[in-house]
């Protein structure tokens, strides 16, 4: 293989602006330096197969990461998911152990990098749709059990974690809080990330308030209008009157409590026995952010609810009577729903029975309205101001039913008759839109916002991006046509970032 290949993303295709995308991904280094860096701390021989895995003379394999240049923030990204990996592998939890590790380009190699353990086991999404019960119940009570232990560890404040030996001593947080007894000494070596914490705020309510502002600073600096978006958003004033009260004012809650959880906790990032489904190790800690209880609780993606809504009871799903007389397709089509909410109801059965805090959370009445408010207040920079706007008419509406609120608070924000005109009238229009843009991106093989979908699939997402835009722009006008032209998703187009 000629090296220049290894600096490229190989691992899928981008559906437009391809070659931005790739520019983005291409991360030149030392491979012999890598090489050497990778023989001398795994300890087991020499050798090198690809950027992301080496392969020893014995055949003992480690995990090669390098962050792509528009992986941010620089060096603390590095910094944070080493040290995030190294506090959660010496409180038990399963995940790589780190053998070596930069987080600047000043090293032989001439890039950022880790250089970590390769998982033991199997990936879970391998094993996803033939697990039997008794193998469904040690994957959902393995990762119910770790969730606890990692709920019960005593952070000091929001943002994520650091080494003092990467900080000079203003700039260091407390990892734990006061009092917390340190046996392992931990806060000898580990410490909050005080840069983060001065953004963030100590309290956990300054988090809410900067989560908006720094939207605000980023929109103001770098924004423009998008034809065909809503305009960037204008009602950050009234999230801000509003963010005060979306956290319990008793300080003591649990569910102020800060905690640690997996940023993106999918199959493919559970690594299992095959034949036990015992968790053997947890991957990708990288932007691991330490946050309130209450905005971090909920269902992973490994066990989320496939009914579009919650259910009344905790009643295990069944299947059909006639399933033993239907053909294969259709126990086919009976089987994937039924496993999915086997695992969601097995994942609420075991946190009722061993995580009582995260149960805590789950059950309070408006956690979700609470969530994505503070989710939509962050992330506004494409200009959906649609449904910030309409979440926070919401909140107002259900303000009385707040719990964890003073008595007699009037809620701080109100909306003009034209304005709550306006959101009835086009909000439908917005989700349905979102609903299409999703079926059209499944049609295309499971496209990501950016474009992305894996290399085997790009060829016939090719073939059906040019028949899914005849069939929209069929029977269309001139002007129809020239909008659909300007407008189309899925075509290269300038980056506003």
């Amino acid at each position: 293989m000629p090296e220049e290949t290894i600096f490229f993303c190989s691992s899928g295709r981008f559906l437009f602006n391809e070659k931005a995308r790739l520019r983005e991904r291409y991360v030149r280094f030392n491979v012999s330096a890598l090489k050497n860096a990778v023989s001398k701390h795994v300890g087991h021989g020499s050798g090198f197969n690809r950027v992301l895995l080496a392969t020893m003379e014995d055949g003992f394999r480690a995990i090669v990461k390098i962050p792509y240049w528009i992986s941010v923030p620089k060096t603390y990204a590095t910094v944070s998911e080493v040290a995030t990996l190294i506090l959660l592998r010496s409180k038990g939890i399963p995940v790589p152990e780190v053998y070596e590790w930069s987080s600047t380009n000043d090293n032989p190699v001439g890039v950022e990098f880790i250089i970590m353990e390769h998982a033991p086991g199997v990936g879970a999404d391998t094993r996803w749709f033939h697990n039997t019960k008794h193998q469904k119940h040690a994957l959902v009570t393995g990762i119910v059990d770790l969730e606890k232990k990692i709920f019960d560890i005593p952070f000091g404040a929001v943002g994520s974690l650091d080494f003092k030996s990467d900080l000079s001593s203003n700039l260091q947080g407390p990892l734990y809080v006061a009092g917390t007894p340190d046996e392992a000494g931990d806060s000898e070596t580990s410490c909050m990330d005080q840069s983060q914490i001065i953004c963030f705020g100590t309290d956990p309510n300054d988090y809410l308030l900067a989560t908006a502002e720094k939207e605000v600073k980023w929109i103001e600096k770098f924004g423009k209008p998008l034809e065909s978006d809503f305009p960037h958003n204008t009602v950050f004033p009234k999230y801000l009157k509003i963010a005060p009260y979306l956290l319990p004012s008793d300080t003591g809650s649990s569910l102020r409590r800060l905690t640690l959880r997996h940023p993106d906790l999918t199959p493919s990032n559970v690594f299992i026995c095959p034949n036990t489904c015992k968790i053997t190790s947890i991957i990708d800690w990288q932007h691991t952010v330490i946050t309130p209880l209450l905005l971090t609780a909920g269902y992973l993606r490994l066990f989320e609810n496939p009914e579009p809504e919650p259910p009344t009871g905790l009643i295990p799903p069944k299947y059909p009577p006639d399933y033993d007389t239907m053909s294969p397709d259709e126990k086919a089509q009976v089987d994937k729903p039924i496993r999915r909410q086997s695992l969601f109801y097995l994942y609420r059965v075991f946190n009722g029975g061993r995580n009582k805090l995260h149960l805590e959370a789950l059950q309070d009445p408006l956690v979700l309205q609470r969530q994505h408010l503070v989710d939509f207040a962050g992330h506004q920079w494409s200009g959906n101001l649609m449904t910030l706007r309409g979440t926070l008419m919401r909140m107002r509406d259900l303000w009385h039913h707040l719990p964890g609120k003073d008595a007699g608070v009037e809620c701080p924000i109100q909306f003009s008759e034209q304005e709550t005109r306006y959101q009835a009238e086009n909000e439908p229009m917005w989700y349905k839109l979102n609903a299409l843009v999703s079926h059209w991106r499944s049609e295309l093989g499971g496209l990501s916002e950016e474009g992305w979908l894996s290399a085997e699939k790009y060829h016939a997402a090719v073939i059906r991006y040019e028949t899914l835009k005849a069939e929209f722009s069929d029977g269309g006008s001139p002007d129809e046509l020239e909008k659909i032209k300007r407008g189309w998703l899925f075509q290269d187009h300038e980056d506003f970032f």
